[in-house]
């Protein structure tokens, strides 16, 4: 593996993909390791990195072929292959372990790295994530885009005024939406929308159709884990969040009011203290 510079980071070198890092805080700090989910990158992270990297070292991942990581050239995509991925990645940066936080899609990676490699993961963080159950929608839109030449015709051309619909729909009522946000999404979606797709697809089938494959190795995982789920969220429901809470011993649901499927987005202090509050907490209690 190698590293390559890249604007406001570096490109790691791994097996199947070059994967863009980007760090935060001090580097003797305890490691947080963010991974962002569908249709985002880590940007998505903006306003919450100030408050975590005061004292720890904040790493930043562009997942394959979202952000600045460029297509992998891995064409068949797993949980298993992006649980290899990380390892390698944590190889490269230097991380017998870290605190794993990870977002929608991201989340569901985390939560399988956890279960698939628990003795790298000190801590974990999940939010939002759908791999547990979550409604037709996203799968849909995944399928739609990730589709040979459907795919990135529709990426390419995707409308701004929909593309704004949809996302306003995925947040929670009281959500005050960013238009350099919005423009920064839309933008990201018409260049890396059939990339992110095929990854996605093929990381989200990977749990079965109907979400089955995740919950037995997920069951009885050790590892302290924070929740945090929308109570308003289109997309993935609550009882998503009880279901993992039910499968991991040493959890705690963290159930937000009026919030939708992108807490570090709408409520970016409150996640953030929670989850240095849930850091510093003896024994993973928050």
């Amino acid at each position: 593996m190698s590293t390559a510079a890249a604007a406001h980071g570096r490109l790691i070198r791994l097996t199947d993909a070059d994967v863009h890092v980007r760090e935060e805080g001090p580097a003797d700090g305890p490691a947080l390791v963010l991974l962002h989910g569908f249709l985002t990158s880590a940007h998505t992270w903006r306003h919450m990195v100030p408050a975590l990297a005061r004292d720890h070292r904040v790493i930043l991942v562009d997942l394959p072929g979202s952000g600045d990581s460029p297509a992998p050239r891995a064409r068949a995509w797993s949980a298993d292959r992006c649980a290899d991925l990380l390892g390698e990645l944590f190889d490269a940066l230097d991380l017998p372990e870290a605190v794993l936080v990870g977002s929608q899609m991201g989340g569901s990676i985390a939560a399988w790295f956890a279960a698939r490699k628990p003795e790298r993961v000190s801590r974990l963080v999940v939010m939002a994530a759908g791999v547990l159950g979550e409604t037709a929608a996203n799968l849909t839109l995944y399928r739609l885009l990730a589709a040979p030449v459907v795919g990135r015709v529709l990426a390419r051309a995707f409308p701004r005024g929909p593309f704004e619909e949809r996302w306003r729909a995925a947040h929670g009522p009281d959500h005050a939406h960013d238009p350099e946000a919005l423009a920064y999404y839309h933008d990201h979606l018409r260049r890396r929308g059939h990339t992110m797709a095929v990854f996605g697809l093929g990381v989200r089938m990977s749990y079965g159709e109907d979400f089955s494959a995740l919950a037995e190795p997920l069951r009885g995982v050790t590892v302290p884990t924070l929740l945090i789920f929308g109570e308003a969220d289109p997309l993935v429901p609550v009882t998503t969040g009880r279901r993992f809470a039910t499968l991991l011993p040493n959890s705690r649901l963290l159930v937000l009011p009026r919030c939708g499927d992108f807490p570090q987005e709408e409520r970016p202090a409150e996640v953030a203290e929670a989850v240095l509050r849930f850091l510093a907490a003896e024994g993973g209690g928050a």
